[in-house]
């Protein structure tokens, strides 16, 4: 393993960005001379850095995630990106420009690894048909310091910086820096963590890093065990650390990353100060205090297979296969209440390009974690897609009686796996299992 003082080294560089120091844009004249000396200041920096930018956006629908740019004077671009392991070692040459829209706006004009993210075609990067991961390829000039420029999406509006790198940045980078330290951080989070947090019995912070996701949850946990409230930012990885996409508040501070240090992962704030995460054997919070129509969570999600479950049938899985089977494909899938009294199971999916909806709505009651469920209604698309949604009726039923299922926990047998997992199966048959990650 690397030694710790290259990272807390490459973790100098990117805290800088938390200083507001503004730019001098030189605001007068007209607003044209404005316009014309802000592109100028743009240009200039993008291609003034000699060792080239690191910088990462969250995205809608995918997570965040991570590049390496050098951008040259004849307005090419060559990138590096957490996206694969692939885009991670091979660099991406494509072009770029920064235009006069409402404000300079950087223009990636051809296509490359940050185009993945944006691509409308499922197929392409399993993105959401006409959506992709609700990504931008024109991000709005906002705003720089010292050593970071600022942008924010054209049209989803997440914040993108970028971060100039220093010359040791750039050797990691170019020499598969960003594989190394995943690779390195999942093998120390995965051996040491279960369920890891923050805090003392008064005031916890649950932290839930999902690598399918690239989403960390946070949820806080009160004295009684409760969750008062949650969160979650996107992440990104470079060859030195995880990084929020947007800082999460505790105890006054903002975590900003997660790093190996000594030969432990620790939480970094904003500040500088680091953290050791703690861990325990089951989740922080209970299902009853998570898991309802009027608590933080409302759905178990199926849009991302997680390894490692055992079952007779992964209701979720099953129906995925069916879909791909009959030439379909499935977005979005869940399980959810939408009351007190009412739940919906829900697929949003797409035949060639064009998305549909195939739902079912079904009446229950619940008593403490067992659950009485009778289907009521369901849409056209669910009728005719018998076939598939077969396995979603064999345990819940197609409203000719009423079913008694058990909410519990789950666990994976895969140790990368380290976020609550929720289920829902028949009492009778407890092999026959919905189950996903907790979803609001």
């Amino acid at each position: 393993m690397r030694t710790s003082l290259i990272f807390i080294t490459i973790l100098i560089g990117l805290s800088s960005c938390d200083k507001k120091v503004e730019a001098d844009l030189n605001f007068y004249g007209s607003p044209e001379q404005r316009m014309s000396d802000s592109l100028e200041f743009v240009r200039n920096r993008l291609v003034g850095a000699p060792n080239g930018w690191k910088g990462g956006f969250a995205t809608g629908l995918k997570g965040g995630y991570g590049f390496y740019f050098t951008f040259k004077e004849n307005q090419e671009v060559e990138m590096l990106s957490d996206f694969s392991n692939e885009t991670a070692q091979v660099p991406s040459l494509s072009t770029y420009r920064v235009s006069p829209l409402f404000s300079p706006t950087l223009v990636f004009d051809t296509y490359n690894y940050i185009s993945l993210m944006y691509d409308p075609v499922p197929g392409v990067a399993n993105g959401k048909a006409g959506e992709g991961f609700q990504s931008d390829i024109e991000f709005l000039y906002e705003r720089s310091n010292r050593d970071t420029l600022f942008f924010k999406g054209k049209k989803y509006e997440h914040p993108f910086f970028l971060v100039e790198a220093t010359a040791q940045e750039k050797q990691l980078f170019v020499n598969d820096g960003i594989n190394a330290f995943k690779n390195a951080f999942a093998a120390d989070y995965n051996d040491a963590f279960v369920f890891p947090y923050i805090g003392d019995p008064i005031n916890r912070l649950s932290i839930s890093i999902d690598n399918g996701t690239k989403n960390v949850s946070f949820s806080y946990i009160d004295g009684t065990g409760d969750i008062d409230s949650s969160t979650t930012s996107s992440f990104f990885y470079t060859p030195s650390e995880v990084h929020l996409a947007n800082f999460v508040p505790f105890n006054g501070k903002s975590i900003k990353s997660f790093i190996l240090f000594d030969g432990k992962v620790k939480l970094i704030y904003t500040d500088g100060s680091l953290e050791d995460l703690l861990t325990q054997s089951t989740p922080l919070f209970s299902i009853e205090s998570a898991f309802a129509y009027n608590k933080t969570y409302k759905r178990i999600t199926g849009d991302d297979a997680i390894p490692g479950v055992t079952a007779d049938v992964h209701i979720f899985d099953r129906v995925g296969e069916l879909f791909t089977a009959s030439g379909r494909n499935i977005t979005s899938m869940y399980f959810g209440f939408t009351n007190s009294t009412t739940a919906t199971f829900y697929i949003d999916y797409t035949s060639g390009s064009t998305r549909y909806i195939a739902s079912a709505t079904y009446d229950y009651r619940r008593e403490g974690n067992t659950l009485f469920v009778k289907r009521a209604s369901n849409n056209g698309n669910w009728s005719s897609r018998s076939t598939q949604v077969k396995p979603v009726n064999d345990i819940l039923g197609d409203g000719s009686d009423e079913r008694e299922l058990v909410i519990d926990w789950v666990s994976s047998a895969d140790n990368s796996v380290k976020f609550p997992i929720i289920g829902i199966s028949p009492v009778h048959d407890r092999g026959n299992l919905i189950y996903g990650r907790l979803g609001e």
